[in-house]
């Protein structure tokens, strides 16, 4: 493939494209609706007719609006009421729709709609996946834990508390890499004392 075609196709690959044909489908509606609300209100002239282009433009662009703010469910709504506005206005030029020769009538009247709001969609989703693309990676400092701080045990007298309960908790230190004479200053205990609790659990094992 040459540099030519592959730069048509990256281009109808972009949202300018997308809302070019979109345009197009759309101008192509609006004379079926226009017609459809002339036909029905009536009246002649140039007032009547820029009336009734004013109520397709505001028809058809409807889809469009209602897929731009993601109301998908109002927007297909919308796209079923122009493929009615198209049906009707095949049999108000006299088809009968329930006939064979219909078909190329019902052919038409769905496509375009259904054309319209998916482009609607196309546009919005392509918008949104720039919109993710350029937003600004904000990345979230990580939170270090804090080391865990044993306090020091108040002795205000001797005796306060029990000797198994300092035994127990130098027994913790321990085993989470407290060395003894970090233990005997945090407990306030006697080297020996320590020692000592150490080797009785040893020999326990």
């Amino acid at each position: 493939m040459n540099n030519a075609g592959a730069r048509a196709i990256e281009f109808l690959r972009t949202p300018v494209a997308t809302l070019a044909v979109l345009l197009t489908a759309l101008v192509a509606q609006l004379p079926h609706a226009a017609d459809v609300f002339r036909l029905v209100v009536g009246g002649e002239g140039l007032g009547a007719t820029l009336h009734s282009y004013s109520y397709a433009v505001a028809l058809e662009l409807a889809v469009l609006l209602f897929v731009v703010q993601r109301r998908n469910i109002e927007s297909y709504i919308f796209a079923v009421a122009s493929i009615c506005i198209n049906l009707a206005y095949y049999a108000l030029h006299g088809v009968n729709l329930v006939s064979i020769a219909s078909a190329p009538a019902w052919l038409i009247s769905v496509a375009l709609p259904v054309a319209i709001a998916r482009y609607s969609h196309l546009i919005v989703d392509a918008a949104v996946h720039n919109d993710v693309i350029s937003a600004p990676v904000m990345h979230t400092p990580v939170q270090h834990a804090s080391p865990v701080v044993h306090t020091p045990v108040q002795h205000a007298l001797p005796g306060d508390i029990p000797a198994i309960d300092l035994r127990t908790q130098a027994l913790q230190m321990h085993d989470e890499g407290f060395s003894v004479a970090q233990i005997c200053e945090q407990l306030n205990c006697k080297t020996s004392t320590v020692y000592s609790w150490l080797r009785r659990k040893r020999e326990s094992v």
